[in-house]
């Protein structure tokens, strides 16, 4: 029984999920600055220096680790884009597909939170394992097509 494959749906639900810390930050500095925050410049390092002045340390740190949360999401974009391209090209079963993309995307919901929340150095390397099996997951369905293009042949016609 074949499945519907909801797969690539989870490539736009990546990015707006990686969006969130950013908004997230912005809502942080916004409120800890009496409504005000820097669009013109926002990685100016004056506005930078600024801002860690004028607010809490632990409210900064947060602010960072949120901002830092939106890059590694946009960072590990490609890769996830990748592995569900290359995991449909190959024909892959929309079951697996499914399954991967939700995985991938419940591991980083933890991991956005995780690393936006995670204050002490004892508990921020679970982050890391998180984020060790949601790339793990990409170099698996990647590795997966992998098998089937080579097992075409040389006949790399795509299904």
């Amino acid at each position: 029984m074949a499945s519907t494959n909801y797969s690539i749906y989870a490539i736009p639900a990546y990015f707006i999920l990686s969006m969130l810390p950013h908004y997230y930050a912005t809502s942080i500095i916004q409120a800890a600055n009496n409504g005000h925050r820097n669009n013109s410049n926002p990685h100016s390092l004056g506005w930078h220096e600024k801002i860690q002045k004028s607010i809490p340390a632990k409210t900064f740190g947060r602010y960072e680790r949120a901002k830092r949360a939106h890059e590694n999401g946009m960072e590990s974009m490609a890769l996830f884009c990748a592995s569900i391209i290359l995991g449909n090209m190959a024909g892959q079963p929309a079951i697996g597909l499914n399954v991967n993309a939700g995985l991938f995307l419940a591991f980083r919901v933890i991991y956005t939170v995780a690393y936006i929340y995670t204050e002490s150095e004892k508990y921020s390397s679970m982050r890391s394992v998180i984020w060790g099996l949601a790339t793990g997951i990409c170099l698996w369905q990647i590795y997966r097509s992998g098998q089937v293009f080579a097992s075409r042949s040389g006949k790399w016609k795509i299904t």
